[in-house]
């Protein structure tokens, strides 16, 4: 899609959302989510307005399976469950991708935000697994929440952007989350 989807128990904020950002919400049901009967709403909105949350943004590499997640990555160290006489435990190897030459994992990257203008119950959380985002958000939010810690007051934007790249087949479409700010650097320069 190329605009913003929501999703959440509370039917009154994702009712909130759909008045403040377009579309209409309805029963959302999924048996992998917790709870698995809450609402959503695809809005008509490509940006909305959004305050960080410090420490918000993680970029892993990530293998699942039916079972859940089986590695997560930083690109060097590698958490991955060994077997143990009582199940299973968490053990940290070199990464496994770069050890066998071969990349098995993929990029899952989660931003953590705020709806200033919703109902607060807690924070909303975008996830994405594409590599663009992986490599593009980081920069971003870090400037964006350096900018809050010098007591700036930035307003940030969280959108979504189609991209088309070529490939041997043809085109690829794609969309891409991205951070901006609303202030121009002349602005920002000035407090």
């Amino acid at each position: 899609i190329d605009t913003l989807r929501f999703t959440s128990q509370f039917e009154d904020v994702i009712a909130q959302i759909a008045q403040q950002f377009g579309g209409t919400y309805k029963p959302w049901h999924d048996p992998k989510a917790s709870p698995q009967h809450q609402f959503e709403v695809i809005t008509v909105a490509k940006e909305v307005p959004v305050y960080l949350v410090p420490d918000g943004l993680s970029v892993w590499y990530e293998q699942w399976s039916g079972g859940g997640c089986i590695r997560r990555c930083d690109g060097i160290d590698c958490a991955t469950p060994v077997g143990t006489p009582d199940g299973f435990e968490m053990q940290t190897v070199p990464c496994m991708c770069i050890a066998a030459n071969s990349r098995v994992c993929d990029p899952h990257t989660r931003l953590q935000v705020i709806l200033p203008t919703v109902s607060f119950r807690g924070v909303w959380r975008l996830e994405t697994k594409g590599w663009n985002a992986a490599q593009e958000l980081p920069g971003m939010f870090d400037m964006i929440v350096e900018l809050g810690q010098r007591g700036q007051m930035v307003q940030a934007l969280l959108g979504v952007e189609r991209r088309e790249t070529p490939t041997i087949k043809g085109k690829r479409n794609f969309v891409v989350p991205r951070l901006s700010i609303v202030q121009t650097a002349l602005e920002l320069q000035a407090g």
